[in-house]
């Protein structure tokens, strides 16, 4: 399998986290990579690595400003983490990412929030985003929103059918 470099950086080009992954899939619209554990995530911007003892999907779209990091757990729980972001830059082994911010996040029950939406205040003075950015946030946090709440893909069972089949290679 192809292995992957994935980066996340700052809107003025910092890098922020970076973590390796599997490919599992790629088309015209997406990329779908799995992390086994143990998973490493470096965070540059606080100098620290982390180590986690769980499984990860990672859904990356191609066209639309956002990530899906499904954090797939041994006793089967499931959790999602609904990252607002540029469009990913492919080269070679790499996938660079801008992070603008705001993340969704749906628990194990299901329910879901926003966070970091104050990071995004203050960086958005910090970084100067231009107000079409700014405005393509906000659309992406509704579009996100109503994909999760809809059941439209790929919280349409797409996520779920690659989930089960990690949570057999982690049993």
């Amino acid at each position: 399998m192809k292995e992957y470099n994935v980066n996340t950086y700052k809107y003025d080009h910092t890098i922020h986290y970076s973590w390796k992954s599997e490919l599992i899939e790629e088309n015209e619209t997406y990329i779908l990579l799995k992390s086994l554990p143990p998973r490493k995530l470096i965070h540059h911007t606080r100098g620290q690595k982390f180590f986690y003892d769980n499984a990860s999907l990672e859904f990356i779209s191609k066209s639309e400003g956002y990530t899906i990091n499904t954090d797939i757990y041994r006793n089967g729980d499931v959790e999602y983490y609904c990252n607002i972001c540029s469009l990913p830059i492919l080269k070679e082994n790499d996938i660079d990412i801008v992070d603008l911010d705001i993340d969704m996040i749906i628990d194990k029950e299901g329910k879901y929030y926003f966070v970091d939406e104050d990071e995004f205040e203050i960086n958005k003075i910090k970084y100067q985003y231009p107000n079409n950015l700014i405005t393509e946030v906000s659309h992406l946090k509704e579009k996100l929103e109503s994909l999760y709440r809809s059941k439209e893909f790929p919280f349409d069972g797409f996520l779920l059918k690659h989930v089960e089949t990690i949570i057999n290679d982690v049993k």
